[in-house]
């Protein structure tokens, strides 16, 4: 019994190794003299990236119930709530979809939440909202009640005219974020 149990508890000690012993050591340091939580690289690299998060609008609802509750919902987050209305047949449309799944756009937008609409199937429940345009790519920041409080749509021409929505959306994530 006695070999058996030496067995046991050499093969417990195999899977040990130096860093395992050293962060034992760390933990039972005592907190004056252990190094600070939150050094600089430390926090930079345990801090979770914020993605910029897009919520394809599903057609159950009426738009206004939909954006009240999606702006609920964001905000419990800590996350702004914006309407983005597009088109597949879009080019400046497509080129920011590109941009969102590509992760580019991430580090500035981390805050914000695209409730995404499309053009040609959601435009009547949208007006009915009070989200009218002209023109796509549109965003617009939902207020309170669900209505439109502020927004934008791309005029310019070619593929790159997703990026006159940018300015606002910055507003708007700053704004979020208070003080």
């Amino acid at each position: 019994m006695k070999e058996r149990f030496a067995a046991v508890v050499a093969l417990g000690m195999a899977g040990c190794n130096a860093s395992a012993a050293k962060s034992s050591v760390t933990s039972e340091t005592p907190p004056a003299t252990a190094a600070p939580a939150t050094s600089a690289p430390m926090a930079e690299a345990s801090a979770p990236r914020r993605l910029v998060k897009v919520v394809e609008a599903v057609q159950d609802f009426d738009a206004l119930s939909l954006v009240r509750t999606k702006r609920l919902e964001a905000k419990a987050e800590g996350r702004v709530l914006v309407v983005y209305v597009s088109a597949k047949w879009c080019e400046p449309c497509r080129r920011l979809k590109g941009e969102l799944e590509s992760g580019r756009l991430d580090e500035r937008l981390g805050a914000v939440t695209l409730l995404a609409f499309d053009a040609d199937q959601d435009g009547d429940r949208l007006a009915a909202a009070g989200y009218s345009y002209r023109f796509v790519p549109f965003v617009a920041l939902a207020g309170a009640d669900g209505h439109p409080v502020d927004s934008v749509q791309a005029t310019g021409k070619g593929g790159d005219a997703w990026r006159e929505l940018l300015g606002k959306l910055d507003a708007w994530q700053r704004a979020a974020a208070g003080p």
